[in-house]
């Protein structure tokens, strides 16, 4: 056995005492970060993630839903699977669009909460903190950017996107599309939208919540620049596709 596997038996077991001491404070989180060609950005989000975990004594897993991407990011997620056990992944061969990577990653959780963060690094998995404490009241607590960090055309976009979704549903929901959300997993098969695939999955999330009478509490979180990779919710494809989109959504719904 090598000095690395070991280390991984010591740290496995270290974390578990403390488990056992803090049961009543402890929580299960499960992680999904859905990753479409984000090579240069995805190792860097998992470890954050991990390092989360150990810091704030969760006994977390984080699930990698890879959406056909066709760059590295496939062998780097491989490489840290091996690495960590409470790394899984979900692979998409073609990519399927945003919705349906959370959907996959979310349908493949095991832990008692479940939570989606944009695997950009234009969240920080620290800043969920700010949405845990109010898991004692609501069962679904999405975040919503407090200030968005992205160019002017794409925040004027999510603009738009919010009228217009308020036009044909009479939602009103600030940031729907914010990338960071946790909700009770008992609640997914509720919630769990189908067909939603890439700017309205979040809208149906919203939808499906309002329509079982569950409650939610929106709270605000940071937003942080891109470092590194390239957007690809704003691609002439997602555009082009949204009047569509929400129109199929609008009859399928009713």
């Amino acid at each position: 056995m090598d000095m690395l596997c070991m280390g991984q038996i010591l740290a496995q077991v270290a974390l578990a005492f403390r488990l056992l001491l803090m049961h009543d404070n402890f929580m299960e989180i499960s992680v999904i970060l859905p990753c479409f060609n984000e090579e240069e950005n995805i190792e860097r989000t998992i470890r954050e993630v991990l390092t989360w975990f150990d810091s704030e004594i969760i006994d977390g897993e984080v699930v990698v839903a890879n959406d056909g991407s066709s760059d590295g990011s496939a062998k780097i997620i491989e490489s840290m699977q091996k690495e960590d056990s409470r790394v899984q992944v979900v692979t998409h061969e073609k990519n399927q669009g945003y919705g349906l990577a959370v959907r996959s990653g979310l349908d493949a959780a095991t832990k008692a909460y479940i939570s989606f963060v944009d695997s950009d690094g234009q969240f920080h998995i620290s800043d969920l903190n700010c949405l845990i404490p109010h898991l004692k009241e609501h069962d679904f607590v999405p975040g919503r950017r407090r200030k968005r960090a992205d160019p002017f055309v794409r925040n004027v976009f999510g603009k738009i996107l919010g009228v217009l979704i308020f036009s044909v549903f009479g939602l009103w929901i600030r940031d729907v599309n914010c990338g960071m959300k946790i909700i009770k997993r008992d609640l997914w098969p509720t919630l769990r939208p189908l067909y939603g695939t890439e700017k309205f999955f979040n809208t149906e999330l919203y939808l499906r919540a309002k329509k079982a009478g569950i409650e939610w509490n929106q709270i605000d979180v940071p937003h942080y620049p891109r470092v590194a990779g390239s957007p690809t919710g704003g691609s002439g494809r997602v555009i082009f596709g949204m009047i569509k989109e929400i129109l199929d959504l609008r009859r399928k719904l009713k």
